[in-house]
């Protein structure tokens, strides 16, 4: 789990070079330099650069594999890195399960970063994404909540069932999701790294940015949401100002092989297989079969 410290030693080996062919299928590599504090991964011709993380504990282990990924989770990784490394924020809808917040946890593992997690619920309140007040020792303290710490820190910010946030919360973090801004109960103001640096650079700017409070969002602060489709299954759906400050892709279902892949050592013999498969197949048809009737409903209620 995310925030638990993992005794067991992480890395991801290398994986042998792509084909050169056009046709080549995507192929994840990463790359250990000697220094410590520098990173490179490269999903098919996408290639990001980063450097050490402060808290190794916090990066999510054993979500994926290495090696031997199938294309198509390598598809959604090489997606998630090309959008990372543009700086914009995503978006995954998926249906119920737990496919995309171990696709999102599997690419912070990926690429090495820290990630922090927060489960949406009806009763989230806009305190539980800013700073809340704690006691500490009898003494009242302002404690920094995870889309802070991400925020501060250069981490990934998971964002579990966004569709169950009341509208009045998620409007608190439009703000930081466009401009990388947000106003903290204890006197602080979030700003951009860019705002920030250019701040820093006038003459007076030191001055002006500790009498405002001003705190520096790292330039790695991303967030990643994850939410059903709505109105399809119950929830609130995005209001389109927020909406539009992501980039949204579409987490299917597994298809039958790669569920057969995934599952190891499958009865070898091939007419259980062939069972296998035929089952696999039928249950992914009749959910397709259900989402068409489904909005077929919809279509004739309009």
């Amino acid at each position: 789990l995310v925030g638990e410290t993992s005794t067991k030693a992480r890395g991801l080996h290398p994986s042998p070079p792509a084909a050169s062919s056009p046709d080549a299928h995507t192929a994840f590599s990463s790359d250990s330099f000697v220094e410590e504090d520098k990173r490179v991964v490269q999903i098919g011709d996408v290639e990001l650069t980063l450097h050490g993380h402060a808290r190794p504990e916090l990066v999510p282990v054993d979500f994926g594999m290495a090696e031997g990924e199938g294309q198509e989770t390598l598809a959604h990784l090489k997606w998630m890195l090309q959008k990372f490394s543009l700086g914009q924020d995503m978006f995954l809808l998926s249906g119920p399960g737990p496919r995309a917040r171990r696709l999102a946890l599997h690419f912070c593992e990926v690429v090495g970063i820290e990630a922090e997690l927060v489960r949406i619920t009806r009763d989230t309140t806009e305190s539980d994404l800013k700073v809340r007040r704690e006691l500490s020792a009898g003494t009242a303290l302002w404690i920094d909540q995870a889309p802070v710490r991400a925020a501060l820190n250069g981490r990934v910010l998971i964002l579990d069932g966004i569709e169950k946030a009341e509208r009045n919360v998620l409007p608190s973090l439009n703000n930081l999701l466009e401009n990388r801004e947000m106003a903290l109960d204890d006197g602080r103001f979030l700003v951009s790294a860019a705002r920030y640096d250019e701040l820093l650079r006038e003459p007076d700017g030191a001055a002006h940015i500790a009498a405002a409070s001003l705190v520096r969002v790292h330039p790695n602060f991303r967030v990643i949401a994850l939410g059903l489709p709505v109105p399809k299954f119950h929830g609130f759906p995005l209001d389109p100002p927020l909406r539009s400050r992501f980039q949204a892709r579409v987490v299917g279902a597994f298809s039958a092989d790669l569920i057969l892949a995934d599952a190891g050592p499958v009865p070898v013999d091939k007419e259980h297989r062939k069972t296998i498969t035929t089952l696999l197949s039928l249950a992914q048809t009749l959910r397709a079969i259900d989402d068409a009737d489904q909005d077929e409903v919809r279509g004739s209620s309009r």
